[in-house]
């Protein structure tokens, strides 16, 4: 079985064919004029002095893991590296960064090896010109390049320091500048230009997440010295260096009191490597990106870029947007999301596991870029945008939480992440629609990206991308061995409805090695991944049939996707935590299969029952199947249930792809309560998967554990356990959140008469102790009050009636940690009565200096939580 994963992903690597691609451009330099900070510290163009603003990714195929992981999957790296830049160039991204792994193409003295790797790199950069995409360059990594492996071995002389040392080490301070010399004056050998005269790199930053010296005087000295060391070997372009990893208020204007131009900045919202998906709203997390040396005198004349940043263990469609329009609030000028996957990865998600992004295998978050990116570029620098839940909308733009959804919404472009009932700002001026699901210009039940460019008057290039169904979660650990999302190659009607094309429009495939040719019925027609020129009934033909020609940077019939294979079906399905009796229950299934099944049919029993009822499924769209357990027979006890498939004259039943016949190992298996029974929001035997807490990094100190239950032990039970050494220096607080998930609120949905919240806990030390309570709606609104704690276990009924809007934690704290822990406002301005309990997806604790005077703040603070529920009036 491992050996067919791993001949199966390398047959994924092989492209479809396509046409030869574009040549460079004699004139590069015209090409890409140069860029420069001005006084004022915004990066211009030099020739006109027009603002700029790049919006791109970091990519690391021709280094580290992603090179070896290549080589694990049988890629062709340089085929590879064009599939992905064909999707970027597709995804209208203007900026890349990265930083070079210098241990993998240095010596022990600093010199570069010219080796596979950087001629990969070179060949990269090539490429990425060729679509019109800039670049900055981060020379200087120092860490290993095994991540999430072990460190392989490798020649670079930062093997020989530890990374503080890299700062203070006046040997190591040597060969640095001699590496930086070398670096700049490389000439590339397919763009015959060295990085300091190629035209495309706009800026080098010196040193990826560097860890400052102790001096601020000293921060300084090694920044200069290093940007010395570039401009001797010619370099004329803006200097870069972080302020932001080893932030302090000491440090942040030693920083920009270097010789440098600009300052670079990161920003990952959702923390970083949690293991699973954050199936909550992150919205509150990016309302704002505050600085707090944002009037420093020494950086008012320093230019921002954000180097590295990502919604990081959130598959949602919503966020990047939001994350683009508060960087041009705080005045950033260039981002870099980290990192884009290699499409030859994409289907395991192994280079880094807490980032997730590729057009073909995260179609709708890859629609979310490209509206982040359109949002990035046309909004203005340092504009205002009001503040969440109001932040939502703004210009033409819409994210949204609840529809998970980013939208642009323009006279010439729409763009949507998913089904949506937004009409187009004006369907007869459109010029470009991008999108995945349903809107009111295209009807679509496959899951894969699709595209739509008007070539001119009547005529239009449509481009659809396979399908992409998510299997299981992509952001715990895997290997090239899994798959966690797989693409599929099915025919699937499709619905377009332009002003300009009309009801009964021509289409003519015109990708390499696809003959299909149709025509259009009240817009309607069948169609399979592939590239199509669409064309108004009684429009003549154009040089637009023809191959080669050029969309902008792509060739009209370009299409760059790996080729299709059979995979064993798979049958999707998240079951509710629990159910209330006498409530009907339809159960919804995601089959992932090339070919429709036979036919779909659900089993289930219930109440103890030895024999199961068949009940057929009904395609609902696309992949999805649904059928409805009665409400008669959802009873108290448990509720068991599997999928027979009949594909090919072959059953099988789900879940685990048994025989026919569903066994108990095959079953999904969900509580019935009745229906007055008490709404569990937390439990911590149940729930630890979905709590968060602040990361590890947190400057904040608190230690927090989840501790099982032991008869053996008095009072010992399952719970999660929090204790603060201390809560001075003001401001200090303690919080941790769990969200419910949308498998988890069925019960709520019919929550009326609950009036009670139910909170068993006690404090951790031998004195009482305080302990605010929280519930959360799916808007970010959190509703709370105090509750007295005691050494001894309790039962604390709290009435629902004397709930006060309180502060959200921004959880699970960003990286860089001068960012606000709580919601602006502290949450109680945002929101407007009363509580919506439906609405409630999750609950927060938190011990806080506002709980106590200034001798109580000094001692430790803690709790242990069991469990927290809604209860009915008795």
């Amino acid at each position: 079985m491992r050996r067919t994963h791993l001949l199966l992903a390398a047959l994924l690597l092989v492209p479809a064919p396509a046409p030869a691609r574009a040549q460079r451009p004699a004139d590069s330099a015209g090409r890409f004029p140069p860029v420069e900070v001005d006084a004022r510290g915004v990066l211009r163009r030099a020739d006109s002095g027009a603002e700029v603003a790049f919006f791109g990714v970091n990519y690391t195929a021709p280094f580290a893991y992603a090179y070896r992981a290549h080589g694990y999957v049988g890629a062709d790296r340089k085929a590879a590296i064009d599939m992905d830049v064909s999707h970027l160039a597709r995804l209208e991204v203007t900026a890349y960064r990265i930083h070079v792994w210098d241990r993998e193409i240095s010596d022990r003295q600093g010199n570069i090896l010219r080796n596979d790797h950087l001629d990969l790199f070179d060949y990269l950069i090539s490429r990425l010109e060729e679509r019109g995409i800039r670049l900055v360059l981060t020379p200087l990594v120092w860490g290993g390049p095994g991540y999430p492996e072990p460190d392989p071995p490798s020649t670079g002389f930062s093997n020989d320091y530890t990374k503080g040392a890299m700062t203070v080490d006046t040997t190591a301070r040597r060969i640095e500048r001699n590496y930086l010399k070398q670096f700049v004056a490389h000439v590339n050998p397919y763009t015959r230009r060295s990085y300091r005269d190629d035209p495309a790199i706009i800026a080098i930053e010196l040193f990826n997440e560097p860890v400052d010296p102790p001096s601020p005087a000293e921060t300084t000295r090694f920044i200069d010295a290093l940007a010395e060391a570039a401009r001797e070997a010619g370099w004329r372009k803006p200097v870069l260096y972080n302020v932001a990893q080893s932030w302090s208020p000491e440090h942040a204007p030693a920083v920009c009191a270097a010789a440098i131009q600009g300052i670079t900045f990161q920003w990952y919202p959702t923390g970083l490597v949690r293991g699973s998906d954050l199936r909550t709203n992150m919205l509150p997390n990016v309302d704002r990106y505050p600085i707090p040396f944002d009037e420093a005198p020494q950086c008012l004349g320093k230019a921002r870029l954000v180097y590295e940043f990502d919604q990081a263990d959130v598959m949602g469609s919503y966020l990047y947007p939001a994350i683009a329009r508060s960087f041009r609030t705080a005045g950033m000028q260039w981002a870099a999301q980290f990192a884009y996957d290699p499409a030859a990865l994409g289907y395991a998600n192994t280079e880094y596991q807490t980032h997730y992004l590729n057009l073909l295998y995260t179609p709708r978050k890859a629609i979310s870029f490209l509206v982040a990116g359109e949002a990035f570029r046309r909004l203005p620098r340092g504009g205002s945008f009001g503040v969440y839940p109001a932040d939502t909308l703004f210009g033409p733009f819409r994210v949204s939480y609840s529809d998970d959804m980013s939208e642009m919404n323009t006279p010439e472009a729409f763009y949507y992440s998913g089904d949506t009932r937004t009409r187009p700002a004006d369907a007869r001026a459109l010029v470009h629609v991008a999108g995945t699901g349903s809107s009111p210009v295209v009807d679509y039940e496959g899951t894969g990206a699709y595209f739509l460019d008007r070539l001119g008057a009547g005529v239009w290039r449509l481009e659809v991308y396979p399908d992409a169904l998510p299997l299981r979660d992509p952001f715990p650990r895997h290997t090239v061995r899994d798959e966690v999302t797989r693409l599929i190659w099915r025919d699937w009607p499709m619905t377009v409805r332009l002003p300009d094309l009309g009801e009964a429009f021509s289409v003519a495939a015109v990708d390499a090695g696809h003959r299909l040719t149709a025509t259009a019925s009240a817009g309607r027609v069948v169609v399979q991944p592939g590239v199509y020129v669409l064309r108004r009934q009684g429009v003549a033909g154009a040089s637009w049939r023809e191959p080669g020609a050029h969309v902008g940077t792509r060739t009209l019939g370009e299409f760059r996707v790996p080729g299709a294979q059979p995979r064993a079906t798979e049958v999707v399905h998240r079951p509710e935590l629990e159910l209330s009796a006498g409530e009907s229950y339809p159960v919804e299934v995601t089959v992932v299969s090339a070919v429709p099944p036979a036919s779909v049919e659900l089993a289930w029993r219930a109440g103890g029952a030895a024999a199961f009822q068949r009940l057929p499924m009904q395609r609902l769209r696309g992949y999805r199947y649904q059928a409805t357990i009665p409400a008669l027979a959802v009873v108290p006890g448990t509720l068991e249930y599997s999928v027979r498939l009949v594909e090919s004259g072959r059953n099988s039943s789900f879940p685990g792809a048994g025989p026919g016949t569903p066994g108990a190992d095959s079953l999904w298996r969900v509580p019935v309560v009745p229906a007055s029974a008490p709404v569990v929001l937390f439990d911590a035997a149940r729930d630890q998967a979905r709590v968060i807490l602040p990361h590890e990094f947190e400057p904040i100190r608190f230690a927090a554990a989840f501790i099982a239950e032991d008869s053996a032990v008095p009072g010992r039970r399952a719970a999660l356990r929090a204790e603060v050494p201390s809560l001075a220096p003001r401001p200090h607080a303690f919080a941790a959140r769990a969200f419910l998930g949308e498998e988890n609120r069925r019960r709520l949905r019919s929550a009326e008469g609950y009036t009670t919240l139910r909170i068993r806990a006690r404090s951790t030390g031998a004195a009482a102790d305080s302990l605010r309570v929280a519930l959360v709606e799916r808007s970010g609104a959190a509703w709370g009050a105090v509750v007295p704690l005691t050494p001894d276990w309790r039962d604390i009924a709290v009435p629902l009636a004397m709930l006060r809007p309180t502060a959200l934690a921004l959880l699970p704290r960003p990286y860089p940690q001068f960012l606000p822990y709580w919601l602006p406002g502290e949450g109680a301005a945002q929101w407007s009565g009363p509580l919506d309990i439906a609405a409630v997806d999750g609950i927060q604790v938190s011990i806080s200096d506002d709980l106590y005077d200034r001798a109580a703040r000094e001692r430790p603070h803690g709790f242990e939580l069991e469990r927290i529920q809604l209860e009915r009036t008795p």
